[in-house]
């Protein structure tokens, strides 16, 4: 019977380990006769992503036209380059088990990381992977259905996909949100979860790798320790701190925060070559920026000169988002530091009707797999 639609209730995303073109589970047995082919689910090296709440995928193609002398209409139109596939998608924070699994560096538990959140990215180790999008059939909760049930499942897979932007927000009112974009090489549309070849593609010809994998049951949760029993973290619980010697205006100590956002740009180019169909990579554009916008209300002013800041630009600063466990205080859930940041700007917004707002922005550079002091270091729970 066919479907007459699908939701959010069906669906469950995925992450393939890196690199794209790896194996994607830890055994692998012929079936009999070598007709068939039987993968052990629990070493399987797909993982689910949770708390997923929007997830949007599309590819475009672009096509040349090929024009001649005496014809109007053009003879054909040819793929010159590869097409542009995309993912997009959010996801509650309740705890860094997402992050971990998309190769972001984690420092686990409460002390503070010293290696970038990128190095993977950086060194090749962690950047490329596969992404797959599972619907199940019509009615049922994705979450729990066995294998065994599979029924029509389908899944949507995206391949040879980069991280191009990641970013987090929190305010009050909200809870905390990471937001991730992805682009790829390629996409397959496919029935069943298992049994079926990977999204990925070899860059030179642009032909499927015929690599086996398997999508686990998904389930409500994953992390370990206290990690397992939090469904997601609260405004209530986030820490921002900022420093208190910044060059003028507003008092940080005192003024009310209201939101953050700290985004990280990847931008990328691919790097093309005769005899190849597609990118044989896709490296990153340095150098790479990581900002943090801080929109608070205003209560206290500080003295100060913007021509002092002018005269001596040498101090930096570390901001940094705490965000604890809504049931135990001292549990760091995960945390957010920017080292060697900068302040870019102070917006100040005052009408009638509404509190004086201030909008603060640093941006600091990212620095290489052993750089301690600058970019983005992230720790708490897996």
């Amino acid at each position: 019977m066919p479907r007459n639609r699908i939701i959010y209730q069906s669906e469950a995303l995925y992450a393939g380990p890196a690199p794209a073109t790896g194996l994607h589970y830890g055994t692998f047995t012929p079936g009999i006769g070598g007709n068939s082919n039987v993968m052990n689910e629990s070493t399987s090296l797909v993982k689910q992503l949770q708390r997923i709440q929007t997830a949007n995928y599309s590819f475009n193609v672009e096509r040349t036209d090929v024009n001649q002398y005496g014809q109007l209409a053009a003879i054909d139109r040819v793929i010159l380059n590869s097409p542009t596939v995309s993912l997009d998608f959010s996801y509650l924070l309740g705890n860094l088990s997402n992050e971990n699994i998309l190769g972001l560096t984690i420092a686990s538990g409460s002390s503070d990381s010293t290696v970038s959140a990128i190095s993977g990215f950086l060194n090749k180790t962690s950047d490329e992977r596969n992404y797959f999008i599972r619907t199940t059939p019509e009615g049922t909760d994705a979450v729990g259905l066995t294998s065994s049930s599979s029924g029509d499942n389908g899944v949507i897979g995206i391949g040879n996909g980069t991280i191009t932007s990641y970013s987090t927000e929190g305010s009050v009112g909200n809870f905390p949100t990471t937001t991730i974009n992805v682009e790829g090489l390629n996409m397959n549309f496919q029935k069943g979860i298992s049994g079926n070849f990977v999204p990925a593609v070899n860059p030179v010809n642009g032909s499927p790798l015929q690599n086996y994998y398997q999508l686990s049951q998904a389930t409500q949760n994953v992390g370990v320790g206290i990690g397992n029993t939090i469904s997601a973290l609260r405004p209530g619980d986030i820490t921002l701190s900022l420093s208190d010697s910044l060059a003028s205006g507003v008092d940080v100590n005192s003024m009310n925060i209201q939101s953050y956002t700290l985004s990280l740009d990847l931008g990328r180019t691919p790097i093309q070559r005769l005899g190849n169909k597609f990118a044989f990579t896709r490296e990153i554009d340095f150098p790479l920026t990581v900002s943090l916008s801080v929109e608070a209300q205003v209560t206290e002013m500080n003295a100060g000169n913007l021509a002092t800041l002018v005269a001596d630009d040498s101090a930096t600063y570390t901001p940094s988002i705490t965000i604890k466990s809504p049931t135990d205080s001292t549990v760091t859930m995960a945390k957010f530091l920017l080292k060697g940041a900068k302040l870019d700007s102070q917006e100040y917004s005052t009408d009638i009707g509404s509190n004086k707002s201030v909008t603060l922005t640093f941006s600091s550079q990212i620095g290489g797999p052993q750089d301690t002091t600058n970019g983005l270091f992230i720790n708490g729970q897996i």
